[in-house]
């Protein structure tokens, strides 16, 4: 405890340090030797740094992510569980780390925030096809296909269809409503007779109006909640059920 409770101070002052010194570079009262983003780069480095070292200690961590994003391959325990869990609550905080991963790629943290704005507002790639309509979707999908996987190797483990292959019928509804969730903007301009071309452009089209799609994805939607809904309280957490 000694020891969690010292690196947590230590992270905390280099967070509070580098994002102070973030904060003055754009107010221009520090004078500007790197510029205003190089501040939260550090910080990222220093994050990693943190996750690697001291490897004896963040092994344990390592070895238990992989063997939760290998669960096909590898028979999950309550604690690979559980970890899967997490990462279902964790999918704003994945997208976020692939934002900081594209900001550093593209060295759009070497911008100076005293730059003009029309350079300050061009990340291209925040609003490229492919990040926001198939990246973002998969981070989405990524923690649900996990818990998928490890429920159908729990029934080929045990041969016991209940409740594991129930449970992975929750998990592939939700996945469903994602997929769907994330191809219904396509929809929308499509049935507003807009489409994308090959090169990303709005283009017109002559399409008539289908209700059809939106049916199916509010039955689709409304389905999976409720069989989650029911799942957690009832099976999970044992409401309502008999002793």
């Amino acid at each position: 405890p000694i020891m969690i409770f010292e690196d947590a101070t230590d992270e905390t002052l280099v967070f509070l340090i580098l994002m102070l010194l973030y904060y003055k570079s754009g107010a221009e009262t520090i004078p500007d030797v790197i510029p205003s983003g190089g501040y939260p780069f550090m910080l990222v480095l220093y994050t990693i740094k943190c996750l690697v070292f001291p490897w004896k200690v963040r092994k344990p961590m390592w070895k238990a992510i992989f063997a939760v994003i290998s669960s096909p391959l590898t028979a999950p325990t309550f604690f690979h569980t559980y970890i899967a869990d997490v990462f279902t609550s964790m999918v704003k905080v994945f997208q976020d780390i692939w934002w900081t991963g594209c900001f550093i790629v593209s060295r759009d943290f070497m911008i100076s925030e005293n730059s003009s704005s029309d350079t300050l507002l061009t990340y291209k790639w925040a609003t490229s096809f492919w990040y926001s309509n198939v990246v973002i979707p998969l981070i989405c999908l990524f923690p649900l296909w996990i818990r998928f996987n490890q429920c159908l190797r729990r029934y080929m483990d045990t041969r016991k269809r209940f409740p594991n292959l129930a449970n992975a019928l929750k998990y592939a509804l939700s996945q469903t409503v994602t997929l769907f969730g994330a191809f219904h903007p396509l929809y929308l301009m499509h049935k507003d007779h807009k489409y994308i071309n090959d090169d990303f452009i709005m283009k017109e089209v002559d399409s008539g109006p289908s209700h059809v799609f939106d049916m199916f994805w509010f039955f689709l939607f409304v389905s999976s909640s409720l069989y989650s809904y029911f799942w957690d309280v009832y099976m999970d957490w044992g409401l309502g059920r008999r002793k």
